[in-house]
């Protein structure tokens, strides 16, 4: 049974600066022991676009890691929700140098503090919309094949593309670097079967997000969305997946309780 249980950054505090999903600037280190008490076992650091500057793992990653030295709470992942913001089929030779630098620092600090996976949204904002998009983000994110190898890092890839689509896309890569992101409210919400995504690529899943969502529809409380949660709990408990579990459950303005109830609804599935 896979109990590698995490949870995206700023579930269990109240929300920052009144967004949904963003790095707590202010007190992030308070989620950790939050985190402990609740039997988690990582969680998964949010890189945004607005105040990037200020996030440890660009401003003190020698602070972050002594920081964690002495927590049982570590940080496997990061999801760069930067390049939702910062869309690399969008941006211009210039903007490209600077979003690779962005990016080769985050697969080095992220190695050097024990992770291993940054989730890269292509969704919403940064959704790939043609195939010169696709083009134009593979060859960005082919750049960093040997940084990836050599930090032992995995970039994976979230995506809003029709299962088989994805599919084409991900075989574009040459290298193993690339892994996916599976975000099960996501896939919900676009009326994608579990079974057809697992078959295609369910081996090279390296995160899962936690996640209910109506067909169409916004984030809602685990259970009440059209996520097959059971069959995706079966999934992880029974096949040989390794990889991360994290929760990126509907929250409220505080986080904490509604997440407590979540929690306990998806253990006893």
């Amino acid at each position: 049974m896979n109990t590698n249980f995490g949870i995206m950054q700023g579930r269990l505090l109240p929300k920052f600066k009144n967004q949904y999903q963003a790095h707590p600037i202010n007190n992030w280190e308070k989620e950790f022991d939050i985190a402990e008490q609740l039997n988690l076992k990582s969680i998964e650091f949010i890189f945004d676009y607005h105040l990037y500057s200020f996030n440890p793992l660009m401003s003190d990653i020698k602070y972050l890691k002594d920081f964690l030295r002495s927590k049982n709470v570590k940080v496997k992942s990061i999801c760069a929700d930067f390049y939702m913001n910062a869309p690399i089929q969008e941006a211009s030779k210039r903007e490209l140098s600077f979003y690779g630098d962005i990016l080769d620092k985050l697969i080095s600090n992220l190695s050097s503090i024990g992770g291993n996976n940054i989730v890269i949204p292509l969704v919403d904002n940064s959704s790939l919309k043609s195939k010169n998009d696709q083009l134009k983000v593979k060859q960005f994110l082919d750049e960093f094949i040997n940084t990836c190898k050599r930090n032992r890092v995995s970039i994976a890839i979230e995506s809003d593309l029709k299962p088989k689509e994805f599919m084409k896309f991900l075989d574009l890569f040459d290298g193993d670097h690339i892994s996916v992101n599976y975000d099960s409210g996501n896939s919900a919400s676009l009326g994608y079967s579990f079974s057809e995504e697992i078959n295609l690529y369910g081996d090279r899943i390296s995160n899962i997000h936690i996640k209910d969502r109506l067909i169409n529809g916004g984030p809602v409380f685990l259970g009440e969305g059209n996520a097959d949660l059971k069959t995706l709990k079966d999934y992880i408990n029974k096949s040989k997946y390794q990889g991360l579990v994290i929760f990126q459950a509907y929250r409220d303005e505080n986080g904490l309780e509604i997440f407590k109830q979540q929690f306990d609804y998806f253990k006893n599935l």
